[in-house]
């Protein structure tokens, strides 16, 4: 079941048909860690885009903080999901 609240703050559920397109750079690749959500590299791309001030990334979602209030999406696109896993 997914969490209701993250970090003392709501998690709300954004629009299914809500699709977020990120660039991930090659540092962040080398940098992140697609096992540690904090350090997913797209975590670390989506926290370079104005307005997001936190992001986690995991196989089941994707949450993005702007403000005082949490955002789930959809996890990420599979396929670059099992990209990240083979570097």
């Amino acid at each position: 079941m997914p969490k209701n609240e993250l970090d003392g703050l709501p998690v709300i559920d954004a629009d299914e048909t809500a699709k977020i397109t990120v660039a991930v750079r090659a540092g962040d690749m080398q940098d992140g860690d697609p096992n540690n959500p904090e350090r997913h590299p797209i975590a670390i791309a989506l926290r370079r885009q104005p307005g997001v001030d936190d992001a986690r990334v995991t196989n089941s979602e994707t949450l993005i903080r702007r403000g005082k209030q949490w955002f789930r999406f959809e996890p990420p696109n599979r396929r670059f999901s099992s990209n990240c896993r083979s570097r």
